[in-house]
């Protein structure tokens, strides 16, 4: 079993019209050297977590990494308030309510979830393994590796101002609206949010209370969301805890070391230029899909899917399965129902090599006493 910490806690995280209620997530910054686990999956989509659901009914734990700060992939990331009519028995579900059941699922495997990290390098160990390193530098040691990136893993999409983003991280922020605020929580700063997303609605909403002054700058003048968000704007905006900006940024200037942005430039929809003080800038612009080159990982490749054998879903490489939108074979189809037949014959595969010594039996949920033990049912 894979090594765990004591106070692991769950990911449980809700999902209703793209609007993310983090209830708990799981994170194990504490351990600093390599992460041993039995399987390393890569993408918590909705393969993704059902490839850990599967394990969990084998006896094998995993960890996950997501390059998102949330679950679900595609299906949240793109369309989680659109509904699914494809998944087996249940005539439609929305594509985050999907992943909401999906995670409850897996619960009582307890996976350990990184988030905010994409797989920068892996290679072969001499033992038959893989070692693997996020963008964050963590390494993990895997038995196996299952890959179920769907299109890609998603990135934030940058700002298109000239210059400004060498102030990422410090004054500019793509993921954690928390994190710059976190550290000047007794200072009352001007902040700056940008974009037309829900995201961007929510960053507003939620950060409005850290500030001394608050803008939230988009470009399109009627703003998507859940009529709940678009409520609660409304409410900051008349409390005036919210200045509302139909525009676009069209540059920055900064302070006298030429370190640090001072102003940002903003031209409205009157065409009238706005020059708009700024301590923190949280932009929200959506993400975009990027593949990595799986050149480097040494796989085998048609058309940019990773080839694998239909039997198993495993790579030209021993040990790494891939599952899912970016995997290819014959007669193949990119469909969810086709990703999670891939994960369940993946992980038989997965537990006859890690147990040789152990026939593995196909089992029932309904009758198998072994099966209930592992969900929690008896």
């Amino acid at each position: 079993m894979d090594k765990d910490s004591s106070n692991h806690r769950d990911c449980y995280t809700i999902i209703v019209q793209r609007k993310y209620n983090h209830l708990s997530q799981t994170y194990c910054d504490h351990m600093q050297n390599t992460i041993d686990t039995n399987v390393l999956v890569i993408g918590a989509g909705p393969c993704g977590l059902f490839q850990v659901f599967q394990l969990g009914l084998q006896g094998i734990g995993c960890h996950v990494i997501e390059a998102l700060p949330h679950p679900g992939g595609q299906c949240v990331e793109l369309y989680a308030d659109k509904p699914i009519y494809d998944i087996p028995g249940i005539p439609h579900i929305l594509a985050g309510e999907l992943t909401t059941q999906l995670l409850a699922q897996i619960k009582p495997f307890s996976p350990v979830m990184h988030y905010q990290q994409t797989v920068i390098e892996v290679s072969q160990t001499p033992q038959g393994g893989f070692m693997a390193t996020t963008s964050s530098g963590k390494v993990f040691s895997a038995s196996n590796i299952v890959l179920a990136a769907g299109a890609g893993a998603f990135n934030a999409v940058k700002m298109r101002v000239d210059g400004i983003n060498a102030f990422e991280n410090s004054q500019l922020f793509y993921s954690d609206i928390s994190e710059p605020l976190m550290q000047s929580a007794s200072e009352k700063m001007r902040v700056v949010v940008i974009g037309d997303t829900p995201d961007a609605i929510d960053a507003a909403i939620q950060t409005s209370p850290a500030c001394t002054q608050l803008t939230y700058v988009h470009r399109k003048r009627r703003l998507s969301a859940s009529p709940q968000a678009l409520a609660s704007l409304q409410t900051h905006i008349d409390a005036k805890r919210i200045e509302l900006i139909n525009g676009k940024i069209t540059g920055f200037t900064t302070d006298d070391t030429n370190k640090k942005i001072s102003h940002l430039s903003v031209v409205d929809n009157n065409k009238q230029e706005i020059n708009l003080p700024v301590d923190y800038i949280l932009a929200r612009l959506g993400n975009s899909p990027k593949l990595n080159n799986f050149s480097d990982w040494n796989l085998q490749t048609t058309r940019h899917n990773i080839n694998v054998e239909p039997a198993c879903f495993q790579s030209n490489l021993p040990g790494f399965y891939v599952i899912g939108d970016i995997n290819f074979y014959p007669g193949k189809r990119k469909l969810i129902l086709c990703g999670f037949h891939e994960a369940t014959l993946a992980a038989f595969d997965i537990a006859a090599k890690l147990k040789p010594d152990k026939p593995v039996h196909t089992q029932y949920t309904t009758t198998s006493t072994e099966l209930q033990q592992r969900l929690g049912l008896t």
